[in-house]
């Protein structure tokens, strides 16, 4: 047996890799929760690298080193679509600032039923959808492509604006709006869809929240200033689908559930499309 007396050490190891862990993830803001999946991913590559060297097993080192360095590259890949820096997101960031945001006075919400929506949609000539992770929750994605099928046989031009982040993983919307097989040419990426938005007679999101926020524009005290988000409030028409008026990762409220040009859809979001698609065939 090798190493012999080490055994008595094994439960301090595995007690000092918990806290390492946990006081990792404790000073990390919410927002930026999909960043920390994909570096623990990365890590745990790392870990069957070492496990192979251990018991010289040449395909878990080869398998560990591909899957900690996807990880890792995922990561900063992620940390350049919020214009963050990957030092800003492993050292806490967001905890710094959490307290002072989202404490200014706001307006008044809006609320509109699913026949309000349909009619201001079916009259527009552009539409706009920003999915995010409260369609995924809900498995709303079918819903969502009959939702598109109605609004083309009125002639409305829609759109899906897919910002990199949105969702856990980059690329979650587009694999969710693949499988509902929503036309790939009408998924258009954040650069391309925002110089649009003005344009847009309406915007509808589906489940979004910090990725839409336009704090992250103008609010230096806000934890999501300089990330860029779809420009949805520039719309002429707003419609965001949510449940309640809860915050998002980053546990901040968002400016647009206030603007003057905004109307709130609550509920699941699976439901209310389908009242949506519903008022649009009748």
């Amino acid at each position: 047996m090798i190493f012999p007396n080490c055994w008595p050490l094994f439960p301090l190891i595995i007690l000092l890799a918990l806290a390492f862990g946990v006081l990792l993830i404790i000073p990390i803001g919410g927002a930026d929760m999909p960043t920390v999946i994909a570096l623990l991913n990365s890590y745990a590559g790392l870990s069957a690298v070492a496990m192979g060297f251990v018991l010289n097993n040449k395909l878990l080192i080869a398998a560990g080193a591909l899957d900690g360095s996807s990880g890792l590259i995922l990561s900063i890949i992620m940390c350049k679509a919020m214009n963050r820096s990957f030092a800003n997101v492993l050292f806490g960031a967001f905890g710094q600032v959490q307290a002072s945001a989202g404490t200014t006075e706001k307006g008044a919400v809006k609320s509109a039923t699913a026949e309000d929506a349909a009619e201001i949609m079916k009259a527009a000539r552009s539409v706009v959808v920003i999915p995010g992770y409260g369609m995924a929750v809900a498995q709303a994605q079918h819903r969502v492509r009959e939702l598109y099928d109605a609004l083309t046989k009125e002639g409305v031009d829609v759109k899906f604006a897919v910002h990199p982040v949105a969702g856990r993983m980059p690329g979650h919307m587009n694999v969710l709006l693949a499988e509902a097989e929503i036309p790939y040419d009408k998924l258009i990426e954040m650069e391309a869809i925002n110089p649009e938005m003005p344009e847009a007679d309406v915007s509808l999101t589906i489940g979004a929240n910090d990725v839409v926020n336009p704090a992250a524009r103008h609010d230096k005290s806000s934890p999501i200033y300089g990330m860029p988000i779809i420009d949805a409030d520039k719309a002429k028409t707003v419609f965001v689908i949510k449940r309640s008026m809860n915050p998002g990762f980053a546990g901040i409220e968002n400016e647009l559930f206030y603007a003057d040009n905004t109307l709130m859809l609550f509920g699941d979001a699976k439901a209310m499309l389908t009242s949506i698609v519903q008022a649009l065939k009748e």
